[in-house]
């Protein structure tokens, strides 16, 4: 069955029957033109290559068009192990939630914010609770985003199954009933209301929750000036304003000190919803803080764009009618040439096919405007836009590959690795050593030396020039020495604290994974913006920042130039039996240090040149 990414550009298919009719239009005006030169004796004139042309112009635009609204069919299967947390939704459903303070209502901001906060947090399991009174079980805990979100786009309609009033101690305690028999350790509550409460439990049940492990984060909906509410009439739908004993109305405020004392109780974080359907979205790095529990793999099976063959067709028939002949009989004092063809009306198909190629431009705007984020500094906005935009597409790397550089400048090495990990394995060479070199300098932040070295190691691999991921798996060598052998006498930087990169350092800047045209995948050469707009490091990207002294710079112990001589031809001695990694380590300490010590003044003249 075929699908269509992009159906709107169809409506294109009225400027090809223009066309048509434009061209229909010059061949009665050919013909009366030939008829009033020639006369009778046109109509013996050979047909002319007009015809033809036209129908390949015509059919070229067609297949444009086509191409253009991106048809699809087939799908790909892409899996990706995922890791999540257990988060129960309490959503309010009581009456003060239907108030117009804030656009269009308080329900409906709630239920914006809160669908896509559940897309973000795709791969974790979600359940949700709806109370105002009283409390409901809506969903126990659940990877179904989909069916989630449906739940929540209806939970307006089902106040009914609660009781009138507000109580938010007993939405917690539903919602704790629900995550109590998990036995995942990042456990959270994310409670969106108003802050009305008539029970005033809140506050204990909170603190109990935080001591059972689990995380309280609140979102308040709606205005402190409040709005007024009003009654519906089940029957008639018609409503009236809601009354108080003594014939006011009444008007309903936002609570936001209930819901502060909440968060602050239950270890979380208090954010105000508005009409922006991202507010919610800030307490995600919150979440994500949280301890992270493999739950699987996530199947997603993404439609295969097919609009290249379209577009591949329509080129052809595009150079079919430009270089087709057409010659006309005429008069002998009219030298016979060949017709040119028609520039406008290509230059007018070519247009169309441009349009194809600019289907995912939203896409990749918002990836350059998380890139200007990272670039600037703001480092949470962008780790934010990233993450969004992996919520929707989790198949492109480079935005797994800049969510995870993000991480690290963050100083969150451990969720850097993590989701560095995710743009693994490489399907483009320099893309696949970029991740590596990044995933890498994860690894060596977190101490996590042979890992970090396995790292390197596969980056050069692939890009054995890479003179980054040289510099890094020399000094992850060295630490490697350092760590093994504490003791070591020919070690002339032990002790030295110096040739270690430190966190952050040589950190590769975000890439412009920017999705390629119409499928949304990108370019080889798009992962990480080097000097030329390339994937590739900028030089002393991988290297410590000034100051930090490179391998082999440390001051040599002082030492009998005899005495390193003998070493080294001891040490030398098997060179052709199997060398142990700190076998090979010692030789390359001596000569360096015969090196250091020929270069200095004074340094004893060459040794032998092995």
């Amino acid at each position: 069955m075929i699908e269509f990414g992009s159906p709107a550009y169809f409506a294109l298919g009225l400027l090809v029957l223009a066309m048509t009719y434009a061209l229909f239009r010059i061949v009665r005006w050919r013909r009366r033109a030939r008829e009033a030169f020639a006369g009778p004796q046109a109509s013996s004139w050979p047909a002319s290559a007009f015809w033809p042309r036209t129908i390949l112009l015509i059919e070229a635009a067609l297949l444009i068009v086509f191409a253009a609204a991106r048809p699809q069919w087939g799908d790909l299967e892409r899996s990706r192990d995922i890791q999540g947390i257990d988060l129960v939704i309490a959503l309010d459903v009581s009456q003060s939630m239907t108030a117009a303070d804030v656009e269009p209502s308080r329900m409906d901001v709630a239920q914006q914010n809160l669908v896509r906060l559940v897309q973000a947090q795709r791969g974790s399991r979600i359940g949700l609770v709806l109370f105002a009174g009283t409390s409901i079980m809506r969903s126990p805990l659940t990877t179904d985003t989909q069916a989630m979100e449906q739940l929540i786009l209806r939970s307006d309609t089902e106040a009914g199954l609660t009781r009138a009033g507000s109580d938010l101690g007993g939405a917690l305690q539903q919602a704790a009933n629900i995550l109590i028999a998990s036995e995942n350790s990042g456990r959270a509550i994310v409670l969106v209301s108003d802050g009305e409460d008539f029970a005033g439990t809140y506050a204990q049940e909170a603190s109990r929750l935080r001591e059972a492990g689990i995380a309280v984060f609140t979102a308040g909906v709606g205005t402190t000036a409040g709005g007024p509410l009003f009654n519906v009439s089940p029957l008639t739908g018609a409503t009236s304003p809601k009354l108080d004993a003594q014939g006011r109305q009444v008007v309903t405020r936002l609570d936001e000190g209930s819901l502060r004392s909440i968060a602050e109780s239950g270890g979380g974080s208090y954010v105000r919803l508005d009409g922006d359907a991202t507010s919610l979205l800030g307490i995600r790095n919150d979440l994500n803080r949280l301890d992270q529990t493999p739950l699987g793999a996530d199947i997603s099976r993404l439609p295969i764009e097919r609009y290249q063959m379209f577009a591949a067709a329509a080129l052809v028939l595009l150079l079919l009618s430009w270089f087709l002949p057409s010659r006309i009989r005429v008069p002998s004092f009219v030298r016979l040439r060949r017709v040119r063809p028609n520039p406008g009306l290509a230059l007018v198909v070519l247009a169309l096919f441009g349009g194809a190629c600019a289907a995912e431009d939203p896409l990749r705007d918002r990836n350059q405007a998380a890139n200007e984020m990272f670039s600037r500094g703001e480092f949470e906005e962008a780790l934010a836009a990233y993450q969004e935009l992996l919520a929707e597409r989790p198949d492109i790397p480079e935005l797994s590959y800049n969510a995870g550089n993000t991480l690290h400048r963050l100083q969150e090495y451990e969720r850097a690795i993590t989701e560095t990990q995710r743009a693994l394995p490489p399907s483009d060479p320099r893309l696949g050593a970029d991740t590596y070199f990044a995933l890498g300098n994860h690894l060596l932040a977190m101490q996590r030396l042979e890992e970090a070295y396995v790292a390197y190691r596969n980056a050069l691999i692939l890009v054995p020039g890479d003179q980054d991921a040289k510099h890094n798996l020399e000094l992850t060598l060295l630490m490697l020495n350092q760590r093994d052998n504490p003791e070591d006498p020919n070690n002339p930087d032990q002790g030295q604290g110096q040739g270690t990169p430190q966190p952050g350092q040589g950190t590769p800047q975000p890439g412009q994974g920017t999705p390629g045209a119409g499928e949304g995948t990108p370019q080889p050469g798009e992962g990480t913006p080097g000097a030329n707009g390339t994937a590739t490091p900028q030089p002393g990207q991988g290297s410590p920042q000034p100051g930090t002294p490179q391998p082999g710079q440390g001051t040599p112990s002082p030492q009998d130039a005899a005495a390193l001589q003998r070493a080294l031809e001891e040490a030398l001695a098997g060179i052709n039996e199997d060398l142990t990694f700190e076998e090979a380590i010692e030789i390359l300490d001596l000569l360096r240090q015969q090196q250091q010590r020929q270069i200095a003044p004074g340094g004893g003249g060459p040794g032998p040149d092995y």
